[in-house]
């Protein structure tokens, strides 16, 4: 009975050709768009894996404002004065052992971190560059919990700011494109007593590379020796040509005694680069339980993960919209089947009613359908194996330039924002940093991080995985059964004697 429904179904499909040419365009459209929407689902997982990876996010430790003013406001209910409380309250801040120890106990975590010091300095024998703006306090940090000393700054005057950062690339203006290497190279946490100038302040002293200059400590009068070894050229409107930027330690040095507190100084804007962001809050568990210190300074750990939440949403677009094209092509080739076996079915009303008057059982009927429908399938399916990774590779493209076009606008708008740009810091944390090259070939940074920032653009690695074609096969398989629901239900109901006199 099976070969002879075999046989039947082979001569349908050869006798109704035109129908059998018509069902495996539709079957060959439906499996390409399946199968394109099961190879951009994979390749979503693998781009998530792999942005999660790349770019883990920022946590970062900052004064906790709401305890901040929970404690002001406690102390004026009490009768305390607003204006000596400001004066006589301490800028919450993270010493440097406390950063540094949290970094190395927590590799797991990250792959690199950065912290500032900012401190103010004397060149008695050097000339300086007129500044474009108004003249800042010396020792006058630049945000809440910036560096201070403990000494009347405003009694002190200054002509040279000072800004210590751990690694190179972490300046801001690096960060953001301002500020690039003219001559010479970077400095990074081994860079002792070195420093990089302003293009303006080296020409107005005929300096270079390699020359030393002295400054002098405004608080303890004690001169220190740097060594130049770049200059720096920034194109920020009002940039500070009188700032030196150097590693955190050599800033150090310009601290008042007690800011110094024998190496353990309070470092600013402290961040830490996660490795995944998966793992961010889980890190910021770590460090709140470790380090209870913090919290008790009105510090308080938080995470910032803006750059991974800015692709992680273009790819999460890019998946969803594949499931709805998965969704609307499945039902769309349910019922378009449906339709066509069902007139079929009428068209072989008198073919049906013949083979069952010689024996052949309904459930016999549908299955040589079902076969009809198989063959006709599988032909179709296998043809679209052959094209959907092309196919989906189009769909994929098109889907991601409709999906990122508003994301790509936004991340335009924060280049340069902390938290935002790929750590590509030479510190000692950070093994695989590549040494950085020196002299008149000093690479623009702002190429370098925007280089950085376009690998992190959705990429989707297109490949078909067996598991791809698998899936397609069984879920087409699955369209079919479904599609035959509704004729089966009509076949069900035929009885071969009406059906005959009917046809009489």
């Amino acid at each position: 009975m099976f070969r002879n429904m075999l046989k039947r179904s082979w001569l349908s499909i050869k006798r109704k050709l035109g129908r059998t040419i018509i069902l495996t365009l539709i079957f060959f459209m439906m499996a390409n768009l399946v199968l394109a929407a099961f190879i951009i689902k994979s390749a979503v997982s693998a781009q998530m894996d792999y942005a999660k990876s790349t770019l883990g996010g920022t946590v970062s430790i900052q004064a906790n404002m709401d305890a901040i003013r929970e404690t002001q406001k406690a102390e004026m209910e009490k009768g305390g004065d607003p204006g000596e409380m400001f004066k006589s309250m301490n800028r919450p801040s993270v010493d440097v052992k406390t950063a540094n120890k949290i970094a190395s106990e927590n590799t797991d975590y990250i792959k690199d971190y950065s912290y500032e010091v900012s401190t103010s300095a004397n060149a008695d024998n050097l000339q300086t560059v007129e500044t474009k703006g108004p003249k800042m306090p010396s020792g006058m940090p630049g945000n809440f919990g910036g560096q201070s000393s403990s000494s009347d700054d405003s009694t002190l005057d200054a002509d040279i700011t000072i800004s210590g950062v751990n690694a190179y690339a972490y300046i801001q203006g690096v960060k953001n494109g301002t500020l690039t290497i003219k001559n010479g190279t970077y400095f990074d946490e081994d860079s002792k007593d070195s420093a990089i100038v302003s293009y303006e302040f080296a020409n107005l002293n005929s300096l270079k590379v390699g020359d030393t200059i002295k400054l002098k400590n405004i608080y303890t009068e004690k001169e220190v020796a740097l060594k130049i070894i770049g200059v720096y050229d920034s194109s920020e409107e009002r940039a500070n040509g009188n700032t030196i930027y150097m590693n955190t330690d050599t800033a150090a040095k310009f601290l008042s005694t007690d800011d110094y507190n024998n190496g353990d100084y309070d470092v600013d804007n402290v961040n830490f680069y996660m490795v995944n962001s998966d793992k961010a809050d889980e890190f910021v568990n770590k460090i709140n339980r470790d380090f209870s210190e913090l919290s008790e300074n009105n510090l308080k750990v938080a995470v910032d993960t803006s750059e991974y939440d800015s692709i992680a949403g273009s790819i999460e677009s890019v998946g969803s919209f594949a499931d709805t094209i998965l969704v609307i092509v499945i039902i769309a080739t349910i019922i378009i089947i449906t339709l066509i076996v069902t007139i079929n079915v009428k068209d072989r009303r008198y073919e049906i009613g013949v083979l069952m008057s010689l024996g052949a059982s309904k459930k016999n009927i549908i299955g040589q359908i079902i076969t009809e429908l198989v063959i006709i399938g599988t032909l179709g399916f296998a043809l679209a194996s052959a094209t959907g990774t092309v196919f989906a590779g189009t769909l994929g493209d098109m889907i991601i330039k409709n999906q990122t076009a508003s994301a790509s606008k936004q991340s335009e708008r924060s280049f340069g924002r902390p938290g935002n740009m790929p750590s590509q810091g030479s510190s000692k944390n950070n093994s695989n940093a590549p040494e950085p090259p020196s002299g008149d070939n000093a690479p623009n940074m702002k190429e370098v991080m925007q280089n950085g920032r376009s690998k992190n653009e959705v990429k989707l690695d297109i490949n078909a995985e067996p598991l791809d074609y698998l899936l397609l096969f069984v879920t087409g398989y699955l369209v079919i059964i479904l599609a035959l629901i509704v004729p089966s239900i009509s076949i069900m109901r035929y009885q071969p004697k009406e059906i005959l006199a009917g046809k009489e």
